[in-house]
């Protein structure tokens, strides 16, 4: 389980399964849902509800300021926490890469 806080950089990330020809995409069962058009967007939380719907937490993500090759249809959106992940900081995930794998 992730937590997430204001001022986290986050990805939409949404659920993922293979269509009818056997390719990956966002799961059906999701596409037609407008949080399906932020797949892959980057922003910055910017307000937590703890209680959202039916108790579960929402966040809320702003898109401005972020170089998004998604075209989102608008700047914020409320997101549950299964659909975000933390985005890595671009200077860490570099070092990360160049650090051999430690083995145990």
């Amino acid at each position: 389980m992730a937590w997430f806080e204001v001022g986290d950089a986050v990805r939409v990330t949404m659920p993922q399964a293979k269509n009818k020809r056997g390719l990956m995409g966002i799961h059906v069962m999701y596409t037609t849902s407008p949080e399906a058009k932020f797949n892959g967007a980057v922003g910055t939380i910017t307000e937590v509800d703890p209680d959202g719907p039916q108790g579960a937490p929402q966040y809320l993500v702003d898109f401005r300021g972020h170089d998004n090759r998604v075209a989102i249809p608008w700047l914020v959106q409320w997101f549950r926490e299964e659909w975000i992940r933390h985005v890595e900081d671009p200077a860490v995930a570099a070092r990360n890469a160049k650090r051999p794998m430690e083995t145990t």
